[in-house]
């Protein structure tokens, strides 16, 4: 990983700890949706896995992230619609 760009539309979001947000972006760097593990993620930010499935599990329920089927496949909802 070269980097994180982090939208803005995920930073102006003061509903989300900073925790959420950078996982967010992370999830939002894959265009065509992440398809991957927690431990991928929480490996990548330097993150608990713990914390990083407690992050997920929220930005599910606070409908920031949507899943396609019944997979671990996730899509963030930032590409989609800028006003989440």
């Amino acid at each position: 990983m070269n980097g994180l760009w982090i939208h803005s539309d995920i930073l102006e979001r003061e509903d989300l700890s900073h925790a959420e947000r950078m996982v967010l972006a992370f999830i939002a760097s894959f265009p065509e949706g992440y398809f991957g593990s927690d431990g991928y993620i929480a490996e990548s930010l330097h993150m608990n896995k713990r914390t990083v499935e407690r992050v997920v599990s929220s930005l599910y329920r606070s409908n920031s992230l949507e899943r396609r089927g019944n997979s671990r496949f996730c899509v963030s909802k930032v590409r989609k619609n800028a006003s989440i």
